[in-house]
């Protein structure tokens, strides 16, 4: 019987390492797939409910009452009490237990109870049975009764019916009142002595060592020497109970516990008879007091498993949030943003940099020019620089050198004052920009109208034509117009900052009629030329030309 106890209890330690083996597992595989999580307000639930042997422990004490139901006995239910030997049915134990909360649904524990139980059957009751008397003439014919003296060690498993049933009914358990049911097998060390009703002679025993027949009235003196503890009779118990628990506080609860202990013998009232019971069994009814010993925080002990889920769901939440979160709205999540903080509205990348087309540092959002060369260096405007200011930057200009002022051509080279063309070819004029739908200069363009005064005022006697021009956004007579507001901006600007003769600026339009840049598009499998709509940054301008 030892061996069985033995097995048993290397099967729950087996159990207890397997479960810890496989949460452990678990957790280590989540927390590897973090990321850069670690700031998450709520706590991670796998950490909760880990399994680790020095935390959930709690031992208590019980004490309470016994009532037996086997052959011997007078009632089902209902202790009866017999006035002549005053003998009561009811009798007292007590038991310590150790117990190991393994998660929010169950716990293990061991438990050792030791006690007494006991039983009476009169005469009447016997009605029909053959009464168990194994030397044939100790039974008087008067009823008998039995006590017992026992030693029990169980090992059980305990299950909070409150908890389980939240899982069911999604409700929270209540603050201060929970309920467990326990299963468990045990191994029970007892004596037991029967004796006649009325007159208390010996009638049969277990675990005494001096017992024999009633002859001459000798049984008087037997059953009262019991047998060495490990001597005594021994029988495998299985058992199962309720239990109502209220907490006081964190660590300390009182409890209501009603076991029954069914016993694999008939052994237990000393008679071993065929009646209706086969098998012996008792009930404990007991009220004890717990408390709770380990270094974590026990509060957690009152979470609800709804609960448990929800911080579950809600973890996960926090984690998807993390890849979806958009703080600056630009379509690209947080969490791989290289540029968090990119204006509302702008254009970016895969990576969220603000898209730079001609890659000169300056982000297109902020580039004057966003189309300039590759390579070439610019201002904090995105300008390519003109160091001698004759309009043509750096990576056109063959003369570099130019005195301000010069007339030049698209090459950067001195034309003269006098020709308006050379061999190198035509005048160079910058062009000026605008917003779509706009006539304001902006101050981007105050180099480009700058380099225009200056070629003015070193020559009076030229005069130029100022021709607005607009992209293909909206009808062809508003942007007539639009073209024309933007050609009379800049000559405002130039006579309002620079003092120039306004009879030397004549205000030209020709709306989208003119865009540098077009593109080929196919209408009924036919090429044909278009207004570009790719570059109409390009096409918002305004041109200079001589006026002869």
């Amino acid at each position: 019987m030892i061996n069985k106890i033995l097995i048993i209890g290397l099967f729950l330690v087996g159990s207890i390492s397997q479960i810890n083996a496989q949460e452990n597992a678990i957790a280590n595989a989540l927390n590897s797939k973090k990321a850069n999580m670690q700031s998450t307000k709520v706590g991670s639930s796998q950490k909760e409910r880990s399994f680790r042997l020095w935390q959930g422990w709690s031992f208590g004490l019980n004490y309470g009452v016994t009532k037996f139901k086997g052959d011997i006995a007078q009632y089902n239910h209902y202790p009866a009490y017999q006035e002549i030997g005053n003998f009561y049915e009811l009798k007292t134990a007590m038991s310590f237990n150790l117990e190991k909360r393994v998660n929010a649904l169950y716990s293990l524990a061991t438990e050792v109870t030791a006690g007494k139980f006991g039983g009476l059957r009169r005469k009447n009751q016997y009605s029909g049975y053959m009464v168990f008397d194994p030397w044939n003439s100790n039974y008087e014919d008067n009823g008998d009764k039995f006590l017992t003296s026992f030693t029990e060690i169980d090992l059980l498993l305990n299950v909070d019916l409150t908890n389980l049933m939240s899982y069911f009914n999604q409700s929270r358990k209540g603050n201060k009142v929970y309920f467990k049911g326990k299963l468990g097998v045990g191994y029970n060390t007892f004596n037991t002595i029967r004796r006649n009703l009325l007159s208390d002679s010996y009638i049969y025993s277990y675990g005494y060592s001096d017992q024999g027949p009633n002859t001459n009235a000798s049984s008087e003196g037997y059953g009262n020497q019991k047998e060495p503890f490990l001597n005594q009779t021994k029988e495998t118990v299985y058992l199962y109970g309720l239990s109502a628990n209220y907490r006081i506080n964190y660590r300390i609860e009182l409890n209501l516990d009603y076991t029954i202990r069914n016993a694999l013998t008939d052994k237990w009232d000393a008679s071993v008879m065929s009646t209706q019971y086969k098998n012996d069994n008792f009930a404990f009814l007991s009220v004890g007091v717990s408390y709770k010993i380990g270094d974590h925080d026990y509060k957690k002990d009152w979470a609800s498993p709804v609960d448990v889920l929800k911080d579950d769901v809600s973890i996960l939440n926090v984690r998807i949030e993390g890849f979806t979160d958009d703080a600056d709205n630009d379509g690209v999540a947080d969490a791989f943003d290289k540029d968090p903080n990119t204006p509302l509205g702008v254009a970016v990348d895969g990576s969220g940099n603000a898209l730079d087309v001609d890659m000169d540092n300056v982000p297109d959002y902020r580039d004057a020019d966003p189309f300039s060369n590759r390579f070439v260096v610019v201002d904090a405007n995105g300008v390519e620089l003109d160091d001698d200011k004759d309009g043509v930057p750096n990576s056109k200009d063959l003369e570099s050198n130019t005195q301000v002022g010069s007339m030049v051509n698209q090459f950067g080279m001195n034309i003269g004052n006098n020709n308006h063309l050379s061999g190198a070819g035509m005048i160079y004029f910058p062009s000026i920009y605008f917003s779509s739908g706009s006539s304001v200069v902006t101050s981007s363009n105050k180099n480009r109208i700058a380099t225009i005064a200056l070629l003015l005022k070193n020559n009076s006697e030229i005069a130029l034509n100022v021709i607005g021009n607009t992209d293909n956004v909206g009808n062809a007579k508003a942007n007539k117009k639009l073209g024309l507001r933007r050609a009379k901006s800049v000559i405002n600007y130039l006579v309002s900052n620079y003092s120039i003769d306004i009879n030397r600026l004549t205000p030209i339009t020709k709306g989208e009629a003119d865009p540098l840049s077009t593109a080929i598009t196919i209408e009924n499998g036919i090429e044909v030329n278009t207004k570009a709509n790719a570059f109409k940054e390009i096409n918002r301008r305004v041109d200079f030309e001589i006026n002869d």
